[in-house]
C-alpha cells in the first residue's frame, strides 16, 4: 500500500479542489431551496422524449428525487418509484467526493 505524503500543489489545483468542494455544498442548498414542484411542469429535459417522443426507464427521476429532498415521499415514489433507492446511493456518492476533496485540500497543506 502507497503511502501519501504531503506535495506541493499548484495554486490551481488548490483553486479548482476549493471549487469543487464549493459546488458540492452550493447545489444541494440551491436544491432545497427551490421549490419541490419546480421541475414538475415545463418542457420535458429527458433526450428519449425530446427526440423520440418516448419515455425511457429514467423519466421522473430527477422529479421524484427534488421531491424526496424535500421530503415529499409519496409525490416521490408517484413520480419514479426508484427514486427511494437512488437517493441514498446519491447521497453516499456526494459523502465520498465530499470526503475526498477534504482529503486533498489536506494533502496540499492548505486545509484549516
Amino acid at each position: 500500500m502507497a503511502v501519501r505524503t504531503t506535495l506541493p500543489s499548484s495554486p490551481m489545483k488548490t483553486l479548482f479542489i476549493y471549487l469543487k468542494l464549493a459546488a458540492l455544498v452550493v447545489i444541494p442548498v440551491l436544491l432545497l431551496v427551490l421549490p419541490a414542484t419546480y421541475f414538475d411542469s415545463g418542457q420535458p429535459k429527458c433526450v428519449s422524449v425530446l427526440l423520440l417522443g418516448q419515455e425511457c426507464y429514467g423519466c421522473g427521476m430527477t422529479r421524484g428525487l427534488m421531491h424526496l429532498i424535500h421530503f415529499d415521499l409519496a409525490e416521490a415514489i408517484y413520480y419514479h418509484p426508484l427514486s427511494v433507492v437512488v437517493f441514498p446511493l446519491l447521497a453516499f456518492l456526494w459523502a465520498r467526493w465530499f470526503w475526498r476533496g477534504m482529503q486533498q485540500l489536506k494533502q496540499t497543506g492548505t486545509a484549516g
